[in-house]
């Protein structure tokens, strides 16, 4: 099968770069930024020692438990938007960059394959690595040793991070078909920024349950207790924007001669 062909030659690309691990290490830091200043949060003799980050710490973050640290670990998956786009960006932008795309152009295989491919892959990197971050927040938590900690209430959080999951992944499309259309890194990443900074700002409007990069955010609870929960409308964006992003990246690639 040839979507298999592409999807086992696109992980063997990335088996051999750096990116991967350099990406996985850098998304691992989130999880211990959040565990820092829950410890400041938990000892406040060492939040008097570091002057202003422990009231910084109580004004962005609250109590030092188990609910609130949670909460905020959603955010993490959140901020997945731009480590989707970097991994889109890498692995539709680097046959460009590389100057490899002529010769996967001249391949005898229909453009839709490429893409199809090359999202798969990028969804199984993204996952891969939400879920390490997942579990290495969940071992941070329980090393600080946090309050209220309650079975029900990771596996409520289990299910939160999955459909976050899933709602940044329904996002990701959108920087591949960028990265094709500008051949090139720069572009899907600063887009990415962009869509995020924008989606924050339309999470504290009305519109927010109907803009695609709004949703997830408000999904985490960014936007504040008043705010809408998104719904089965605003999954139904996700997935026209997906599908949008995805026809979009194959339409452009489907024009484009091996000369490019």
């Amino acid at each position: 099968m040839s979507w298999l062909r592409v999807v086992s030659t696109e992980f063997m690309k990335l088996r051999r770069t750096r990116i991967t691990w350099v990406l996985g290490l850098l998304y691992a830091v989130g999880p211990l930024m959040l565990g820092f200043m829950m410890v400041v949060l938990k000892n406040p003799e060492l939040g008097q020692r570091m002057g202003l980050l422990s009231a910084k710490a109580q004004l962005t973050i609250g109590a030092a438990d188990w609910p609130t640290y949670l909460m905020i670990v959603g955010f993490l998956f959140v901020g997945g938007i731009i480590v989707l786009g970097i991994a889109q960006a890498f692995v539709f932008g680097r046959e460009y960059v590389e100057g490899t795309a002529k010769n996967m152009l001249t391949l005898p295989l229909g453009r839709g394959v490429f893409v199809a491919a090359k999202l798969t892959v990028t969804a199984v990197w993204f996952l891969i690595m939400a879920a390490l971050v997942y579990g290495e927040a969940i071992l941070i938590g329980l090393l600080i040793g946090l309050p209220g900690f309650q079975g029900r209430m990771l596996t409520a959080n289990a299910v939160v991070a999955a459909r976050l999951c899933l709602q940044v992944l329904l996002l990701g499309s959108v920087p591949a078909w960028i990265a094709v259309a500008t051949r090139g890194y720069l572009a899907p990443l600063g887009l990415s920024i962009l869509f995020l900074l924008v989606g924050d700002l339309f999470a504290h409007t009305g519109w927010g349950p109907w803009f695609p990069w709004a949703i997830p955010l408000m999904s985490a609870g960014a936007a504040g207790p008043d705010a809408p929960v998104p719904g089965a409308g605003s999954m139904l964006v996700l997935v026209f924007t997906f599908i949008a992003g995805a026809v979009a990246a194959w339409a452009t690639l489907d024009r484009v001669d091996n000369t490019q």
